[in-house]
């Protein structure tokens, strides 16, 4: 017997959409929005993207449906979401045998990155004041009993992208440790009690946090927030994430590492000791 055709498994879908196939999407226009790896995103109308591959997750479907429901950030709606495979011949140890493909709003607009240099003092103030209220709205979401993605799932964060040990975790003593222990195995040197001391200097609350608060996923339209886009690698994490994510890969090009310091609560002990973990880890 030969091996089966590939399957779709629905795991969310609006009432009112009707399932766009593979094989159907295929066949539709297509304007690429996206692509890395295994990741792409397509625009296949005026008002819907379509985001799928073999390294996208169902994960930040339901993410985006958790923020929806939870808070009034601007998200785009999900219509529906599907895992398509398995796909045998897909033998690489990190490929996964299946694509997910999540149908979402197309969030009009021009992201943050590509308009700050166009923005007054003012409308800067105003996108800010707008940021700070929703990055709020995320904290105060109740349930913070674990550090992992949604619904008790592993951490999705790139720092574990290559660790066999993803969680979810307890506590934040569980992830500090499995940080420090990934550290040390791939650094090699007498460093376990420098960077335990670094990681275990200060306990956090556990709260919601966006993981990639990058001026390219904030959609911007007429000087406000429009969307806050790429959720993949949210979940539960210490309440310091959000500040040393953000700040990790800022470059200081400009004067929004500046802003968003007074729209977000600082770590800055916390942010140099994630910063020495990420030049080892990822």
């Amino acid at each position: 017997m030969g091996p089966s055709s590939p399957e779709i498994s629905v795991h969310i879908k609006a009432p009112d959409f009707e399932l766009i196939t593979p094989e159907a999407a295929s066949r539709m226009p297509q304007e690429r929005v996206f692509l890395r790896g295994g990741v792409k995103i397509v625009k296949i109308s005026p008002t819907m993207v379509m985001k799928y591959g073999d390294s996208v997750h169902m994960s930040e479907a339901r993410t985006l449906e958790f923020v929806r429901h939870h808070t009034l950030i601007p998200v785009p709606r999900v219509y529906a979401a599907y895992t398509h495979g398995p796909f045998e011949e897909r033998d690489e140890e990190w490929a996964s045998k299946y694509d997910t493909y999540i149908f979402l709003d197309f969030v009009e607009g021009q992201t943050l990155e590509k308009e700050w240099v166009n923005l007054g003092d003012d409308e800067k103030s105003c996108v800010m004041h707008e940021l700070q209220g929703y990055l709020e709205q995320l904290r105060a979401v109740p349930g913070g009993t674990y550090i992992g993605s949604i619904n008790n799932s592993p951490v999705m964060d790139v720092i574990l992208e290559y660790q066999p040990n993803k969680g979810p975790f307890p506590s934040e003593d569980d992830f500090n440790a499995t940080l420090i222990d990934a550290y040390c195995t791939t650094h090699k040197g007498h460093v376990k009690p420098y960077i335990t001391g670094m990681l275990v200097a200060h306990k956090h609350k556990i709260v919601f946090t966006h993981a990639d608060f990058q001026p390219d996923n904030i959609i911007i339209k007429d000087g406000h927030v429009k969307g806050i886009i790429d959720w993949e690698m949210a979940g539960w994490y210490p309440e310091h994430w959000e500040f040393v994510k953000a700040f990790y890969i800022c470059d200081w090009r400009n004067d929004w590492g500046t802003r968003l310091l007074g729209a977000i609560k600082p770590y800055y002990c916390e942010q140099l000791g994630h910063a020495r973990l990420t030049q080892i880890l990822f």
